[in-house]
């Protein structure tokens, strides 16, 4: 066998965590899963903050390394837009207020963020999460309201 990997996403006071996300949406809301219609990033706004970090389990693995993460897509972003990332942060209850955090990396050579154990060492030697990696959407007034472009987020690592 190999190593299973899953997205989890950690949301509200005190951490309520949710493993197996099925999308990342940004929103206007603290939660996983968000339907954007119902929760809508208001022009000149940021959405909440995601939390997010893998899960990795099964078995017959006996090393998860190399573990890097960025976004890698086609469409990029609408006028005014940007994706802020920051690597191996300590969870905190989400905030819609804009932060500080770096430009996602667009590629794996750009270079892409590189994801820590959840000890703070570069290797996985059994199951269980990373740190986490803290993303937030940010708009200003010139972003057309509507729905933005869709990204594409990358999360490689090795396993042995």
């Amino acid at each position: 066998m190999s190593a299973t990997h899953q997205f989890s996403e950690s949301n509200l006071v005190g951490e309520v965590v949710m493993d197996g996300i099925t999308n990342l949406n940004f929103g206007s809301a603290d939660d996983h899963d968000l339907n954007t219609t119902t929760y809508p990033i208001t022009r000149g706004n940021a959405s909440f903050e995601k939390y997010i970090r893998c899960l990795f389990g099964g078995t017959g693995w006996t090393e998860i390394s190399n573990m890097k993460f960025w976004r890698s897509d086609v469409l990029g972003y609408k006028t005014g837009e940007t994706l802020k990332a920051a690597a191996n942060v300590a969870f905190a209850t989400p905030s819609a207020t804009p932060n500080a955090d770096s430009d996602i990396p667009l590629s794996e050579s750009a270079p892409a963020l590189a994801i820590q154990s959840a000890a703070g060492t570069t290797t996985i030697t059994a199951p269980g999460y990373t740190k986490y990696i803290r993303l937030q959407l940010q708009t200003t007034g010139s972003t057309p309201s509507g729905s933005v472009f869709q990204k594409t987020l990358c999360f490689q690592y090795d396993e042995v």
